[in-house]
């Protein structure tokens, strides 16, 4: 594999299994049938080590792969790849179904209000215990509206109205972002409207 490729994790490797050298692994992918598609694979070990292997057997157990590396036949041969992450070429990642998204993708798009102003930018996304959430740094010109700190707003539909993949930006509620902003902002004409509950399914 080429040193220059950028790499995702599938799955993270758990504990061996049997006495042939399988071992299960907990997917991260929306598919799980994905472990039939995988050949040949990147391991990140705990210690940093990456090895490069190849799938000769694998099978879905309840929602757990069971994986069987070529050459690797006993448990104790792959006692060391306990708690790696396999990873692929990020080219062989799968599309996901239409309205889904990588998070990663979203990273860097610009953050526009429902007016159309464009007010700041997404600096990541991330997956908090009860919702996914943009961590969204505010541009120099509108950070005495809003706030001068990047802050966490829920990727639910009263804050998130709109992802545009093609134009690379998120439509947010400019009243709701300013919620979620600290007390200490200057912002003219900000009405009495109060945080509303941001609750909901994670995506």
């Amino acid at each position: 594999m080429s040193d220059s490729m950028e790499y995702i994790t599938v799955c993270q490797l758990m504990r061996t299994h049997g006495v042939k050298g399988y071992i299960k692994a907990m997917p991260l992918t929306h598919d799980l049938t994905r472990h039939a598609k995988l050949k040949d694979v990147l391991l990140k070990k705990t210690n940093g080590e990456e090895v490069e292997l190849t799938l000769e057997d694998s099978r879905l157990a309840n929602d757990i792969w069971l994986l069987k590396f070529k050459g690797y036949d006993t448990p104790e041969s792959v006692q060391h790849f306990v708690n790696g992450d396999l990873m692929i070429p990020e080219s062989e990642r799968l599309p996901l179904p239409e309205g889904e998204y990588y998070l990663d993708d979203l990273e860097g798009f610009r953050v526009h209000t429902e007016d159309g102003r464009d007010i700041g930018e997404v600096i990541d996304v991330q997956e908090l215990p009860t919702v996914n959430a943009f961590n969204i740094k505010f541009a120099p010109e509108f950070q005495k509206e809003f706030s001068d700190k990047s802050i966490l707003a829920p990727w639910i539909d009263d804050c998130v109205l709109e992802i545009d993949e093609d134009g690379k930006f998120i439509v947010c509620d400019s009243d709701y972002l300013k919620a979620l902003c600290p007390e200490d902002r200057d912002i003219p004409n900000s009405g009495d409207r109060g945080p509303r509950d941001i609750g909901g399914e994670a995506r």
